[in-house]
């Protein structure tokens, strides 16, 4: 069972093992949307999964300026908080591409108006979220439900700026987990981080027997 210390979430190796079972099983689960999507056989690398502090949140990037499309999806129910899954902007533009055939050409068009022409990727990271949620949701046998996807595209720096502001004071921590997607047409990686209460985070280790 997971405690509390300072406001913080103590997790011990064996229950991240079983947070990186339920990133297999998402990853495996997110690649078959993908697939039907698609229309195509979609392939996955070896999901990472890791609990990470917000102060670490941009560590994964090139740049806190580097600019990623990033969907939101609020969560209810047995666990609250959010799941964020972010691309890169060419991954996403390719998919998009392959989705609607339409071709972006992002090198020239500012960030403030990419953020319109993709909008379509909301309802592609919402599915993907989705295909976590279940993971997460069959495994533990809880109810969570996600609101309507919101999508930024913005520097890494304005993005992951919403967990330290909306869950600072109830935790330092994430779950980050990333899967690289690879197809004949585009290979990319969604980047996901579950932002969470200490007590639905508590919930989910006592749902999944630790």
């Amino acid at each position: 069972m997971a405690e509390r210390n300072n406001g913080n979430m103590q997790i011990e190796a064996s229950h991240l093992d079983i947070l990186r079972e339920l990133s297999n099983i998402g990853s495996g689960n997110a690649s078959t949307a993908l697939a039907t999507m698609m229309n195509t056989k979609v392939d996955i690398g070896v999901p990472h999964c890791e609990l990470i502090p917000f102060s670490e949140l941009t560590k994964a990037y090139s740049s806190p300026e580097e600019i990623i499309v990033s969907t939101v999806v609020q969560i209810s129910g047995d666990m609250e908080g959010f799941v964020m899954m972010n691309m890169p902007v060419p991954s996403a533009c390719e998919l998009l591409t392959v989705l609607t055939g339409e071709r972006i050409d992002h090198a020239h068009i500012p960030y403030t108006e990419l953020n319109e022409k993709l909008q379509p990727i909301a309802e592609v990271g919402n599915i993907l979220i989705g295909a976590y949620l279940s993971a997460l949701s069959s495994m533990g046998g809880m109810t969570i439900t996600p609101s309507v996807p919101a999508l930024a595209v913005d520097m890494v720096m304005a993005v992951m700026n919403l967990p330290a502001v909306v869950y600072g004071e109830m935790g330092e921590n994430a779950l980050y987990m990333d899967t690289q997607f690879i197809s004949d047409d585009v290979e990319m990686t969604g980047q996901y981080y579950l932002v969470s209460t200490i007590e639905s985070y508590s919930r989910l280790l006592t749902a999944l027997g630790v």
